[in-house]
Order: C-alpha cells, then structure tokens, then sequence
C-alpha cells in the first residue's frame, strides 16, 4: 500500500450537539394565562391545604358517627396524609417523564483531529472533560445515518482522550462522520465533519 502524506489531517477545536431540542428547533413558550400566574406561586403549599382539608372532612364523618377513639383518629389522619399526597407525587412523576436529557459541557468533544495511518485507514480522536463512552458514525458524502459505520471507540471504555481507527476507505473519497459522547451526537456547528482521503 502506498503511503500517506503525514501533513494530511483535520484539526476541529470543538463540536456542538445536534440531537438536542436547542440544537435545530426553536423552542416557544406561551405566556401562562392570569388564573396559572396567580395559583402557579400556591402550588407548593396545595398538599398541606388539601391534607388539612381532608382531615377534617375524615374526623367530622368520624365525629358525625360517634367514633371518638383514637384508633379511629389515626385512620382519618393516616387517609387524609395519603389522599394529600397524590397529587404531589402525580406532580414530580409528570416532572420526571419530561425531563430532557442535557448534554453537559464536561461530555462535549474537543480537540477534535483525524490523521492518516494508511492509504485506507485514519484515525479519529478527541478529547473530553469527563470520562464518557465515544461513538463514531461514519459514512460517504452525502452521509445519512442509515447507511452509515459505526465504530466504537477505546474498546467501549469511560475515557477522557478517545480515538478510533476507521478502516476500509476508498482513496478519493470524501467521508462525512459524527461523534456520540455520552448520550448526544455531535457535529461541527451544524454539518457533519467532512474529510476526503487522498
């Protein structure tokens, strides 16, 4: 095989991601109506409200049937207790099924250099902040994620400096990839990473 010019590489200081909602979509949010931005700052005192509310309802039926003992009071404290709480736990388990993935500054690739090895292969590395899990999916211009490679980088290791060899290229063509760290692909700003092998 025929030797490849040294020089040849691609040097990327940083990637953005791309699967996240900030990334590609603008986001809009509708100005709450003036009933949500008066009851919106009450909402975290509606479970001691209602638990209030319910006790009393619970102890007056109890007092209405004449049952005053005090197993019977702990019932109605104990019910009321539960039948508050409800809402609050529908609350943060809406809260919890929303949350959005975030890709963190300490995960974002860096340093980003693809160098030759052969006359058909190059490697691709970068570098994080933290230790993650890299991804490398590759394919012909004009890359779609269907038909493309994808390698896993540093044997599927949690590393902070990654790097992959990719193989099997065809000389003269130009290739387009994305890396995945952590949960999130990146690009650069937009477009995929293009190189073309000499």
């Amino acid at each position: 095989m025929a030797s490849v010019a040294v020089n040849y590489f691609i040097t990327i200081n940083e990637l953005t991601a791309h699967n996240t909602a900030s990334a590609h979509e603008e986001v809009v949010q509708l100005s709450p109506s003036p009933l949500v931005r008066t009851l919106t700052p009450l909402l975290p005192y509606t479970p001691f409200v209602l638990f209030a509310l319910l006790f009393v309802i619970a102890f007056g039926i109890l007092v209405v049937n004449r049952a005053k003992s005090l197993k019977n009071i702990t019932i109605a404290l104990f019910l009321a207790l539960i039948s508050a709480s409800i809402p609050t736990v529908l609350t943060y388990i809406g809260q919890g099924s929303r949350q959005e993935v975030k890709a963190g500054p300490e995960e974002v690739p860096r340093n980003i250099r693809v160098a030759p090895v052969n006359s058909t292969s190059v490697r691709i590395s970068w570098e994080t902040d933290a230790a993650r899990v890299g991804v490398v999916r590759i394919g012909k211009t004009p890359y779609t994620s269907q038909t493309a490679r994808v390698y896993i980088a540093d044997n599927q290791e949690s590393v902070r400096v990654h790097s992959v060899e990719i193989d099997k290229l065809v000389q003269k063509a130009s290739y387009e990839f994305e890396i995945m760290s952590g949960t999130t692909w990146y690009d650069n700003g937009g477009k995929y990473i293009q190189f073309t092998v000499p």
